[in-house]
């Protein structure tokens, strides 16, 4: 009938009304939040670099106006992932390779050397290459057969996918036993411990008397300055120190790269802070060496 209304129409249920003051309440409380963050700039590779990074976090963040998100996993893992446009930036602790080079473009940030570690209960100062190569090929087990401590001989190597272990493959002319087979070249013995990060080996080492491994000369330096029992022995009479990696004398050195897609404005940002006196003294302070030229490397 006109003019009547129903009367289920005419009282508002309590449940109704209730979700309707709500949405009301979030509209408003919406309309009073902070604006979302912008999106992470995602860093992902060799945790040689990563510290570096991580202690400049506040300074890039600040730059790029983006949060960082870094993460480790190696030099290749921080390749792939910028080709395949999972990350924004890698960290590549190693020269880059031809299809790299192809897809990505890069930035040099500085260099590093890769020091042999052994537990600072080993008494011999250094090794020779030869000496190196019997140890890792399994010729040598003890070291007492190397003047040292009637001691059996741990090794600790890289996985495969680790810019340390192709350093010290092309050094060394051994290949790892995780490569897959095809190719004659001599063998890193199969009873060697592989590892990932610089820190697994370092502690690995340092938990073993008997241990040797290869790191990057920075971490190594930084973790013995805070008490990990290890130690860095010389190379053929040569110290992986400041003077021998920039001359070129110590025989194992490698690039530190940043590569991406495209310098955007965040990217070409984070890499001026890089190359400023910040970028020096954080490279220094994880004992590599900055570019040559930059605010704050050596002249």
């Amino acid at each position: 009938m006109a003019g009547l209304v129903h009367p289920h129409t005419a009282r508002q249920h309590p449940l109704l009304a209730s979700l309707r003051r709500l949405h009301r309440l979030l509209l408003l409380t919406a309309t009073l939040l902070p604006a979302a963050p912008a999106s992470a700039l995602d860093i992902v590779g060799a945790s040689t670099i990563q510290p570096v990074i991580e202690q400049l976090q506040p300074l890039i963040e600040g730059a790029t106006g983006e949060p960082l998100r870094v993460r480790g996993g190696g030099s290749a893992a921080g390749a792939a992932a910028v080709m395949d446009g999972h990350a924004d930036i890698g960290m590549v602790s190693r020269a880059l390779h031809a299809d790299e080079q192809a897809l990505l473009q890069h930035e040099l940030i500085g260099h590093d050397a890769l020091a042999i570690v052994a537990n600072r209960a080993n008494p011999l100062p250094g090794l020779s290459k030869a000496q190196l190569l019997d140890i890792y090929g399994g010729r040598l087990s003890n070291w007492q057969l190397l003047a040292g401590s009637d001691r059996p001989i741990v090794l600790v190597s890289k996985e495969v996918g680790r810019s340390t272990l192709e350093l010290f493959e092309e050094y060394s002319g051994l290949r790892s036993p995780g490569r897959p087979p095809g190719d004659a070249a001599p063998r890193i013995s199969s009873r060697a411990h592989i590892i990932g990060a610089n820190l697994e080996a370092l502690t690995l080492v340092g938990g073993l008397p008997g241990a040797i491994g290869y790191v990057s000369v920075g971490t190594a330096r930084s973790l013995a300055a805070v008490g990990m029992p290890v130690k860095i022995l010389t190379l053929d009479g040569k110290e992986p120190n400041e003077r021998n990696i920039a001359d070129g004398s110590y025989p194992i050195i490698r690039e530190l790269n940043l590569v991406f897609r495209q310098r955007t404005p965040q990217v070409e940002r984070l890499l001026a802070l890089l190359r400023s006196a910040e970028g020096s003294a954080a490279l220094r302070r994880n004992g590599f060496q900055p570019v040559p030229g930059r605010a704050g490397s050596a002249p």
